[in-house]
């Protein structure tokens, strides 16, 4: 009689065969780890999402121009990626700034304050709150911020209004 195999497993490419036939996804191979971590080695923290961000909504809350540009260039990274409800992704800070002009325009008075943070290595997620000119909140919804090597903000995709349930 033959002992019957209780667990035997031949490593593929792609998948780990385990007896029975049953097909898994592999595990990633050491230097596949040291790749993907090499990649973002950066971190940031809670703090300084939170301040990048803050320092973002300086620039959308300016009245002047010329202070949209310079805090503009020293937050966002000049071949920012930058989506919308109202954009594909694009590319260059010149339409975010496009953007705050937009902003003023519709929302006379009006501003952004921040209502939380939470980070995962060099991604954070954040939530505004548009507050009309009257001091009553307008609407809520989150961007999702990528900070690049050198500190600056590299993407910001924007989710519009979030409900607390949807209909």
């Amino acid at each position: 009689m033959i002992a019957p195999i209780t667990r035997l497993t031949v490593r593929f490419p792609a998948v780990v065969l385990l007896a029975g036939m049953t097909l898994l996804p592999s595990v990633a191979y050491p230097q596949q780890i040291q790749q993907i971590s090499r990649k973002n080695p950066m971190v940031v923290t809670k703090r300084q999402a939170w301040d990048l961000y803050a320092k973002l909504h300086t620039a959308w809350n300016s009245e002047s121009l010329d202070d949209r540009h310079r805090i503009s260039a020293e937050v966002l990274n000049e071949n920012i990626e930058y989506q919308t409800v109202r954009h594909d992704t694009t590319m260059g800070r010149a339409l975010v700034i496009e953007d705050m002009a937009t902003f003023h325009e519709r929302f006379p008075g009006g501003h952004f304050e921040i209502g939380d943070v939470s980070v995962h290595h060099n991604v954070a997620l954040l939530t505004w709150v548009l507050i009309q000119a009257d001091g009553t909140e307008f609407a809520r919804g989150g961007d999702q911020i990528t900070v690049g090597e050198d500190g600056k903000i590299s993407k910001i995709t924007t989710f519009g209004p979030s409900t607390k349930a949807p209909d």
